[in-house]
């Protein structure tokens, strides 16, 4: 039988590697959300390391994509709207869509939008913005049914400050990362400890013996 120091810290050892983990995967979830927790229908929006910003989000049936370039200011650039079915993720045809960006003194800059010859993908004129953080709506009209969707904090940057955002995620996933690691050491040596403990406890009763 176990002594009770051995089972004091075998319950020490579940106990915080519980927590740690526990900690580390919330952690996990925000960072992926970039600090929010939403669901499959919330508005999503994530940028690639190929310079594409991508939003998303569920409008009723139906599931819509705007991929973008990088904003620049005083810059125009194209972008794709794309409207799927959310159930079957086929492309949706008889959608009336209209967006537009607000700057944070409220002033409103329409988007236009071109339908392409593929269903549900449309051709959208970014405008020149000036430097700044802006809202962007996006309405769809379909089957007589009229709703929004808003995306907060678009980024209209140079360089330089895209660049320092993008250091400041990297600096968050290190974080991240070196939790992990320090799970895994940590994991490693209560094993360690558990290890002992039961190899003492074994040399005790032969000594007993």
């Amino acid at each position: 039988m176990m002594n009770k120091t051995t089972l004091q810290i075998r319950h020490s050892f579940f106990a915080i590697l519980l927590t740690l983990s526990v900690l580390l995967l919330n952690s996990g979830v925000l960072l992926a959300h970039g600090g929010e927790d939403h669901g499959d229908a919330k508005p999503k929006t994530a940028a690639s390391t190929a310079g594409i910003v991508s939003h998303s989000s569920r409008i009723g049936d139906l599931e819509i994509l705007i991929k973008h370039p990088i904003l620049k200011p005083d810059t125009s650039s194209s972008a794709r709207l794309f409207i799927t079915k959310y159930a079957t993720n086929e492309p949706a045809d008889g959608v009336t869509s209209g967006i537009e960006v607000e700057a944070a003194n409220g002033s409103v800059t329409q988007v236009a939008v071109e339908k392409t010859d593929t269903a549900g993908t449309y051709q959208l004129k970014m405008p020149a913005l000036p430097e700044g953080t802006y809202t962007m709506r996006v309405g769809i009209t379909y089957t007589g049914e009229t709703d929004t969707v808003t995306f907060p904090g678009v980024a209209v940057a140079h360089e330089t400050a895209l660049a320092t955002s993008g250091l400041s995620w990297l600096r968050t996933t290190l974080i991240f990362l070196t939790g992990l690691i320090v799970l895994s050491l940590f994991a490693g040596l209560m094993y360690f400890v558990w290890r002992s403990a039961d190899d003492g406890e074994i040399r005790s009763e032969t000594v007993s013996a």
